[in-house]
């Protein structure tokens, strides 16, 4: 049946009947509406397109969600691709596989599945994935990532370095390029917008931090972890002192990495930065203090993953009441562990064994032909570190011991 399509025309066809209807525009061939037997009216259009055996017919919308004059057009348009052979269906569905790749590749996308499938399994997951979410993701989370420029990376490193953070800006860049790189080599990015451009250029060279707590401070530390209102950071920093490890090993240590019974510490390979397995022969002070420790299921210490900042924040305060509300000059938790390994010269103990103590691998082709552990001499060293800690903090009753500067 054809009849010019109404308003009114399409009213009268919204109510139920007991066969379906179509009606044909007489205003635009191939344009038409069905009334089904619920009463619904739908818009369409039919053709066969050039080139081809069969006709495409496509739904276009219902009435009266869509008006008639909406209908027609889009109808009209529709048509016009059928005779010069355009399959709409064909090219909505291109369109949809363009728009799916396009999203697949923005750097929000790109940047998860960085996150999910290689950071999960880095000793620094937890830290990279927070600066890649507070640093890179807002800033070009929706862009596609290939429309990355140089400029913008460089733009956005420079902004830091000026927010006075040249350190963070490197860390910025260095992480980036990383996730650049990882994009290349999964087919989501041609070329890296960090390449060949030198970090040094851009934040300058690093600086080799050379803080040492000397035995006043060390001091000063001991007595601001003790007591119950230390009980956040004071098992840690004490550790960290004792133990020289890296603050993610410590303070994301579970306790089945402690036994009591071999008095040792196993680090699996994986929260190494080294990618090695490190073995700390533990000091009796160190087992003191992790007996002290509620054990369970969880993390050694606070039973969850301690707040760096927030601990260092309070045991900063603490060591400045102590200290006459003088704060000592700056400092931060990896230079405990440098704190430690210079007092491992400065006890006698032999510079291979001190590297091995701190968990660097050997160099050169000792880590090649030389497998023996050295976990005697390991325990040796650490137990006449904790022993030196113990003289400076608790000398005997009725002995004066000078504190001396560290070297």
């Amino acid at each position: 049946m054809k009849r010019t399509l109404s308003d009114r025309l399409l009213q009268s066809l919204a109510r139920s009947r007991t066969t379906s209807q179509e009606i044909w525009d007489q205003q635009l061939r191939g344009f038409g509406v069905r009334a089904s037997k619920l009463g619904t009216v739908s818009f369409f259009a039919m053709r066969r397109p050039r080139g081809s055996s069969k006709s495409v017919r496509i739904k276009i919308g219902d009435f009266p969600t869509m008006p008639l004059s909406d209908a027609r057009q889009r109808a009209r348009a529709l048509l016009m691709e059928m005779q010069d052979g355009i399959d709409p269906r064909i090219r909505k569905a291109e369109e949809m596989r363009i728009a799916a790749a396009d999203k697949a590749n923005t750097f929000a996308a790109v940047a998860e599945r960085y996150i999910s499938r290689h950071l999960k399994t880095k000793r620094a997951a937890r830290e990279i994935e927070r600066l890649i979410r507070r640093e890179l993701l807002p800033r070009w989370g929706a862009r596609p990532i290939a429309s990355i420029t140089r400029t913008e990376l460089i733009a956005l490193v420079d902004e830091i370095v000026d927010r006075g953070c040249p350190e963070m800006a490197r860390l910025v860049f260095t992480y980036a390029r990383r996730l650049f790189g990882w994009a290349i080599s999964h087919g989501n990015l041609e070329h890296s917008p960090a390449d060949h451009v030198p970090v040094k250029d851009l934040c300058g060279a690093r600086k080799v931090r050379q803080r040492v707590l000397d035995d006043c401070e060390v001091q000063l530390l001991w007595r601001a972890t003790e007591g119950p209102e230390a009980s956040y950071y004071g098992p840690f920093a004490r550790l960290a002192l004792l133990l020289g490890t890296r603050r993610s090993e410590l303070g994301r240590s579970p306790w089945r990495e402690i036994n009591f019974a071999a008095g040792l510490w196993t680090i699996p390979p994986g929260r190494m930065k080294m990618e090695l397995a490190h073995v700390v022969p533990l000091p009796p002070a160190a087992v003191e203090i992790l007996r002290s420790l509620p054990q369970g299921n969880g993390y050694v210490i606070g039973g969850a993953p301690i707040h760096f900042a927030r601990a260092k924040a309070q045991l900063d305060i603490r060591m400045t009441a102590l200290n006459g509300g003088k704060p000592i000059p700056p400092w931060r938790w990896h230079d405990l562990r440098r704190t430690f390994r210079t007092g491992l010269s400065r006890v006698g103990i032999a510079p291979h064994i001190a590297e091995l103590a701190v968990g660097h691998t050997p160099q050169g082709m000792r880590k090649v032909y030389d497998r023996y552990q050295f976990l005697g001499e390991k325990r040796h060293a650490f137990n006449a570190w904790a022993a030196h800690v113990v003289r400076i903090v608790g000398p005997p009753e009725g002995v004066v011991v000078p504190l001396r500067t560290g070297t």
